[in-house]
């Protein structure tokens, strides 16, 4: 995984003392096209996920919602290390994930991707880059992506403390109807790595995951979105990933591989369908997901 990260070991040297992100940046685009996957990556992505692999190996079931992002971690990474961006990689987490399924997206479906960023914005923790992915099948939108990196300011980056007394008022009195436990393990951020090609140092070290001032490696935040997705497509969908519609969430908080997540949602129709607000919270009851929506059709049209 060294070999991987020299060009992020690159960036994080040239952009350590970065005052900021170069917002001229702004519609810069990439575009890529992707060929089919087979069902052994299926097989191994559904693994690190913690997802339930006969879904998807039907001759006419979907792919994973968030198996495609595998393929997109390379145009994240040109985008990230980029020369003219100015991004200091160490201070970055993810802050935010939405994607949307615009129609049905086969397991060995063909793939022309545009990844643009969007927009560079402040927010209280730090800029913020917008990054929109539109995928693409036989010319046709399939999928929409809105990604959310915050390059948090030097101020914020004391350590964070994984033994921290929580209070646990929050989860006490956040919306119950829906109440799914969600396990992660021990490895799972080294195993995702592998799958996703995301081997960015602060998921695969623990040396450079502390020197962010994070706890230790921490699991993806797009692996945590799949886990939050396959749960909710379980209880709500019975199983069926191809009449998911829409996630999005914002990550409020590091998830340490080895934590019981427990989501937390309210339930209600909408749209022809279900809609789920909800939050993630860890086992030491600290919201490490919040304000997260997820719809799911009655029926694909």
């Amino acid at each position: 995984m060294i070999i991987n990260n020299i060009g992020i070991f690159k960036a994080m040297a040239k952009n350590i003392n970065s005052p900021g992100l170069n917002r001229s940046m702004i519609g810069y685009t990439i575009k890529e096209e992707f060929g089919p996957s087979g069902l052994d990556e299926i097989k191994k992505y559904s693994e690190a996920t913690g997802d339930d692999f006969n879904k998807y190996a039907g001759e006419s079931s979907p792919a994973p919602p968030f198996f495609f992002s595998r393929k997109l971690y390379p145009m994240f990474k040109e985008i990230m290390t980029h020369k003219d961006l100015k991004l200091d990689i160490l201070r970055m987490v993810h802050g935010m994930q939405g994607l949307r399924i615009k129609g049905f997206v086969a397991k060995d479906a063909s793939l022309s991707v545009e990844m643009t960023i969007a927009d560079i914005v402040d927010t209280p923790a730090g800029e913020m880059l917008l990054i929109k992915t539109k995928g693409f099948a036989d010319g046709k939108s399939v999928v929409d992506a809105d990604t959310g990196f915050i390059v948090r300011r030097k101020k914020k980056t004391q350590a964070i403390d994984e033994k921290e007394e929580i209070d646990n008022t929050e989860i006490d009195s956040a919306a119950q109807e829906i109440r799914i436990q969600i396990k992660t393990f021990k490895g799972q951020q080294k195993k995702y790595a592998k799958v996703s090609r995301d081997t960015n140092p602060i998921h695969t070290s623990e040396f450079f995951a502390r020197l962010a001032g994070l706890p230790g490696t921490i699991l993806h935040g797009v692996c945590v979105m799949a886990m939050c997705a396959n749960s909710l497509i379980d209880v709500i969908g019975d199983k069926d990933s191809s009449l998911m519609d829409f996630v999005s969430a914002r990550f409020s908080y590091p998830v340490i591989p080895g934590d019981v997540l427990t989501l937390v949602g309210k339930q209600y129709s909408a749209n022809n369908g279900i809609s789920v607000d909800f939050d993630v919270f860890n086992n030491r009851g600290k919201a490490v997901v919040k304000k997260g929506e997820f719809h799911i059709a009655e029926k694909r049209v």
